[in-house]
């Protein structure tokens, strides 16, 4: 009996340590980021152009600042999500930028990677880290978006 209990623990053990492991740094962007911090405090109107796309679910735009620029996306109704256009896989590599596709994903043309518009995280590599998230607050009422970090 003795015997079964200690592979019982040892089995809840190993599971554990592989999902702990599993968990890697890699698929949460604001705890890996390896871009450079930049003062970032942007403000636009997505009722103004160039940033109507963000009226609708899906929609996306781009705005100056961040450390390479800013990737604007309409989550929801009420959430707009903002990354750093610097792919994370070489920041050596000047053009390292991501761009929106229609799908709510976002690719580097440089080295392939491909990141969640929904939360910054790889989705394939040769990237291992997410993308960096700024802080938003959107006003609905207003169309107000504030962008900083």
């Amino acid at each position: 009996m003795n015997g079964i209990r200690l592979s019982k623990g040892l089995f809840v053990f190993v599971i554990s340590a592989c999902w702990l492991l599993s968990c890697s740094k890699g698929n949460n962007p604001e705890a890996s980021s390896n871009i450079p911090n930049v003062s970032v405090n942007v403000s636009i109107n997505i009722n103004t152009s160039p940033y109507t796309g963000l009226t609708k679910i899906g929609g996306e735009a781009y705005v100056s600042g961040g450390y390479r620029g800013i990737i604007l996306y309409r989550k929801d109704a009420n959430t707009i999500m903002a990354f750093d256009r610097t792919c994370s896989y070489d920041l050596s590599d000047a053009n390292g930028i991501v761009q929106a596709q229609t799908n709510g994903t976002a690719i580097c043309l440089e080295c392939g990677s491909t990141y969640s518009l929904y939360s910054g995280a790889v989705n394939v590599g040769p990237s291992t880290i997410g993308l960096k998230v700024y802080n938003t607050t959107f006003n609905l009422a207003s169309g107000a978006v504030t962008i900083t970090n």
